[in-house]
């Protein structure tokens, strides 16, 4: 099969009118196309395609639809985006920090004794171990540096978890005593499976965050497992949609507002910024309808 012809920008702005796109001004959307790329920006109006019969989308945008609609919702992700990286630090920060305590006290070399740890997949241990190896090996952080050259390769977990990213502390608190997983999960109001399900969970959101994916409209393979029912009327809510954008920013609130320094303020305020003129709502990333009522959200 051969490859799409290329199109110039011009012939790209004729396409999208084509299907039904309204376009006011023809070099202010070639300067957009320039700025975000087609394909980019077909994520986020893709939702304003019509549907078959059978509830596929079509190439047809709706009737009304305009390009700068669209791109006022790319300028809501973007805001949505960054809004979302700093909650996501400062918990993993926190998190880094609470494993490196905890796992100290039971033993300050645990992360390379096995069998003290409570691994839920053995199989997946050795990897992890010869990635911070790797990590350790190839770090340039003075504190790292030191640990080689002063101490003789003897890192301690708390400073090793200083070079874990993300994925790296998921896997750790998926190794952790039983015990150590309770007191940390405790420390976010959550129990040790609630827990480990988010920070996978939100794995994926840092990467997109990271990575200046699309947050808004976008569905995750890994949904977490939620407290019993009335137990956070907020966590409750996401329970139709546990797989949405909305659900995995709920989770970041909720662990962010059970971690010291993190600014809370931040997601709400740009939620509340999502664009009422584009045609879209915040229900169309999961967001219940009463959403900003919540507690967690005021």
């Amino acid at each position: 099969m051969e490859p799409k012809p290329h199109k110039t920008y011009r012939e790209q702005v004729a396409l999208l009118v084509d299907r039904g796109m309204l376009i006011d001004d023809e070099d202010t959307a070639i300067a957009l196309l320039r700025r975000v790329g087609y394909y980019t920006l077909s994520g986020y109006s893709y939702p304003f395609r019509f549907k078959d019969s059978t509830g596929v989308r079509t190439g047809r945008f709706r009737p009304g639809t305009s390009l700068t609609q669209v791109e006022a919702i790319w300028e809501f992700d973007n805001r949505l985006r960054a809004a979302a990286f700093g909650p996501l630090q400062h918990v993993e920060t926190y998190l880094r920090a609470l494993l490196g305590y905890h796992l100290g006290e039971v033993n300050p070399m645990i992360h390379r004794k096995p069998e003290m740890l409570s691994m839920d997949r053995a199989s997946d241990y050795p990897l992890w171990i010869a990635k911070l190896d790797r990590q350790v090996r190839d770090s340039r952080e003075e504190f790292i540096v030191h640990h080689r050259e002063k101490r003789n390769s003897i890192v301690p977990i708390w400073v090793a978890v200083d070079v874990l990213d993300w994925g790296g502390l998921s896997y750790l608190y998926s190794f952790a005593p039983l015990g150590v997983r309770d007191g940390v999960a405790q420390t976010f109001g959550l129990n040790a499976a609630q827990l480990k399900s988010w920070v996978r969970a939100l794995n994926f959101v840092r990467n997109v965050c990271a990575h200046h994916s699309r947050p808004y409209n976008r569905y995750y393979s890994l949904t977490p497992k939620l407290p019993r029912r009335g137990l956070y009327p907020a966590l409750d809510a996401i329970v139709p949609a546990k797989d949405s954008t909305f659900a995995m920013l709920t989770l970041l609130q909720h662990l962010a507002l059970n971690t010291l320094g993190a600014n809370t303020r931040l997601l709400p305020s740009v939620l509340r910024t999502f664009p009422a003129h584009s045609g879209m709502e915040l229900t169309s990333m999961g967001a219940p309808a009463e959403w900003a009522s919540s507690s967690l959200w005021r």
